[in-house]
């Protein structure tokens, strides 16, 4: 295994909770688990904590984040504010090609059913939002929403958990898309950030009710 295979096969395993929040990346056994000698490792271990994934606690290492309430507000008001410009500039910038993809998407959302696959139900909203971004063509928003993504996918196990909050997800992601083929820029704007309003106050009422033990889980 090389350094990239590394790198993308711990990102992966934390968005998944395969290694779990909180969990410490031990340098040495990284090492011998891949095979691999301590300077790529440090390499990879500094990237994953540039991207937001892992926390450096002085004289003990690396270890997976795990956000706290405060944390989850902050990284939705942002990506209320990027990912809202993003779908205004993508109605004004987008070219035809574009709108076949959101047309394509909007199509696919309005087929799936979250109860039976709220996997695929995730995947295609992400498609939907990596495609507003790349057709906003702002390189700014573009690097600010990567890390802004990076740090959402720490939150996806929860929204995992709720069939609610997926299903409020995918009639708005339809609502986006709809407003985009209608060229209404404004609009666009709107429903992506009542989306992402929206999906902050489902998931932190969730997380809260997680961590005091109202509900099971």
């Amino acid at each position: 295994m090389d350094k990239k295979d590394l790198y993308n096969e711990l990102k992966l395993k934390i968005f998944r909770e395969e290694i779990s929040p909180g969990t410490w990346l031990v340098e040495r056994e990284l090492c011998e688990k891949y095979n691999l000698s301590r300077t790529p490792v440090r390499e990879i271990l500094r990237v994953l904590g540039a991207d937001g994934l892992i926390t450096l606690e002085p004289t003990k290492g690396y270890s997976v984040r795990k956000l706290n309430f405060e944390e989850i507000v902050e990284i939705f008001q942002a990506r209320e504010s990027v990912e809202g410009m993003a779908a205004k500039l993508s109605c004004l910038r987008g070219d035809p090609e574009f709108l076949h993809k959101i047309e394509k998407i909007k199509v696919e959302l309005e087929q799936i059913d979250i109860v039976k696959d709220t996997y695929l139900g995730i995947e295609t909203g992400k498609k939907l939002h990596n495609t507003i971004i790349e057709a906003a063509r702002n390189d700014l928003l573009a690097e600010f929403y990567k890390k802004l993504s990076n740090l959402a996918a720490l939150t996806r196990n929860l929204t995992k958990r709720s069939v609610e909050i997926e299903q409020n997800s995918r009639n708005d992601h339809i609502a986006i898309a709809t407003a985009i083929l209608e060229k209404n820029g404004e609009k666009s704007e709107n429903s992506m950030r009542k989306h992402i309003k929206g999906t902050c106050l489902l998931l932190t009422r969730s997380y809260l009710m997680e961590q005091t033990g109202l509900v099971s889980t």
